[in-house]
């Protein structure tokens, strides 16, 4: 799935695709996400680009990642752990997902 038909940063794109499907469900909570290098395939981006996406979403508190073992979607727990009250910066990215996922369906 590649879009770069818009003049958004594809690490941005990609951050908001994953966090997208966090928020939906698609991804659950505990969940396993794709490799990097199946992400890289998927989205067809470069692995800064996945880079950047995950180190967003760990930001956010969306990920945590395990040395070793991979990179997962945070519990509702880690997530309060590590990242306190829901910033505003969450809150919206949150609510663009939700957005973006309300058009995807009307659209599709």
């Amino acid at each position: 799935m590649n879009t770069n038909l818009t003049s958004e940063p594809a690490g941005r794109r990609l951050a908001g695709e994953l966090r997208r499907r966090i928020v939906s469900g698609e991804l659950s909570e505990g969940a396993q996400l794709p490799s990097a290098s199946a992400l890289q395939a998927e989205h067809g981006v470069s692995s800064t680009v996945v880079r950047d996406a995950l180190s967003a979403l760990k930001a956010e508190g969306y990920v945590i990642g395990q040395q070793g073992k991979g990179v997962f979607v945070a519990t509702a727990e880690q997530r309060t752990a590590t990242a306190g009250d829901e910033s505003l910066v969450e809150r919206v990215a949150a609510l663009e997902a939700r957005v973006q996922a309300l058009e995807d369906a009307r659209t599709a």
